[in-house]
């Protein structure tokens, strides 16, 4: 489609063009569909001023391919071959998916055509094309492609078409790919306040749930998850506090789960006052505190302030959570030893407890392969 139109691509030739495929051209007008004659339409936006470029671009645009095999080279005996350019563009409409099953050739004739093509083929009166422009509407109607494009002037709704009882409805625990395929649909087919629906009816129903709905809990923010990922702007961060702030584990993991996501796609985005608080290895469910603190760990490879929450950690009079912060920039120094702040790997490399000053030393030998003059770059206190 072009502009919401059905587009034909009528290959022609320039001699015939103007009684044959202007005549064509404007029959189909009425009815609203878009004839391309290529030689005659301007370059589609983003494509290079090369012929090929412009064929190619507008034979992608098109739902139809139609040739208009015309009189135009005079053989010996009496008969004719069409120019070239239309058999070239019908053995590139026939290499696409789209138009593949969609050509129809019209043959004046005396026209012969190439026996390695020969197609079915409608007559072709150069003195009277009307019949062609009924021809090819009624072809269009029977690949049901007028319908089609029809389809796409339907309003959408604001209300959700499916529950989140018909969201989680025998959804597996952890399928993440089967709940972003749900979360999916109505991203695609509903409008932006229908969607923000369905986010406040996950968000109700996950606030309304108990610890003894904990399979359902999961399931609901599987799916909210799964939008979080698709498209970060329908969940906002009230939503994912109030997630945070609950009692219920599971919810708080969800919560941790949202911003870990959101970490990965919209870095800046992420409250680092609210990862701190469910990045507590020592206090918070490891299903908590795990994705949290992986929600860190990627924050730190963009975002230098997010070293703020390992400074924490690594002041904390808990070993686990030194631990933590020590085992995370060891993992951050395999990805990108730029981001790693040396001085607070030298300060966990002195720590009391030996478990962490092992790890921390372990991280200070990764990070010594990094040249001198390359440290430290994103340090926000300039160590």
């Amino acid at each position: 489609m072009l502009n919401g139109r059905v587009v034909v691509f009528l290959s022609c030739s320039e001699k015939f063009k103007q009684d044959v495929a202007h005549p064509v051209r404007d029959g189909l007008a009425g009815p609203g569909v878009h004839g391309v004659i290529v030689s005659e339409e301007p370059m589609l936006p983003r494509i290079s001023g090369e012929p090929e470029s412009k064929i190619e671009a507008y034979l992608e645009a098109s739902d139809a391919f139609v040739a208009l095999c015309t009189p135009d080279d005079e053989l010996r005996g009496g008969s004719f071959h069409c120019r070239q350019n239309i058999i070239d563009e019908f053995a590139r409409a026939r290499s696409r998916p789209r138009l593949r099953e969609r050509i129809q050739v019209f043959k004046e004739p005396r026209v012969q055509l190439p026996s390695n093509i020969n197609p079915t083929f409608e007559t072709l009166d150069i003195n009277d094309v009307s019949p062609v422009v009924d021809l090819i509407l009624r072809q269009l109607k029977a690949w049901g492609v007028l319908e089609r494009v029809a389809s796409h002037d339907r309003i959408v709704g604001v209300e959700p078409s499916a529950s989140v009882a018909d969201l989680i409805g025998g959804l597996a625990n952890g399928d993440q790919e089967e709940a972003s395929r749900r979360a999916y649909e109505p991203l695609r087919s509903e409008s932006r306040e229908a969607q923000m629906r369905t986010v406040e009816q996950l968000l109700r129903f996950l606030q309304d749930a108990t610890s003894e709905d904990g399979d359902e809990v999961h399931r609901a923010s599987s799916i909210l998850e799964a939008i979080n990922r698709l498209d970060a702007t329908l969940v906002p961060i009230d939503l994912i506090e109030d997630l945070a702030n609950a009692q219920d584990h599971a919810k708080r993991m969800s919560a941790a789960m949202l911003l870990w996501d959101r970490a990965t796609v919209a870095p800046n985005d992420v409250p680092l006052g609210l990862l701190g608080r469910l990045a507590q290895p020592a206090t918070e469910d490891w299903y908590v505190q795990a994705p949290a603190i992986a929600a860190v760990k990627q924050l730190l490879l963009h975002r230098r302030a997010a070293r703020i929450v390992l400074d924490h950690l690594s002041a904390s009079a808990d070993p686990e959570d030194r631990y933590a912060a020590a085992a995370a920039l060891l993992d951050i120094a395999h990805v990108d030893l730029t981001a790693v702040p040396r001085d607070l790997v030298e300060t966990l490399a002195r720590d009391r407890d030996e478990l962490v000053a092992s790890k921390g030393r372990e991280g200070l030998k990764v990070v010594g392969e990094l040249p001198e003059g390359a440290r430290d770059t994103r340090s926000p206190f300039r160590l």
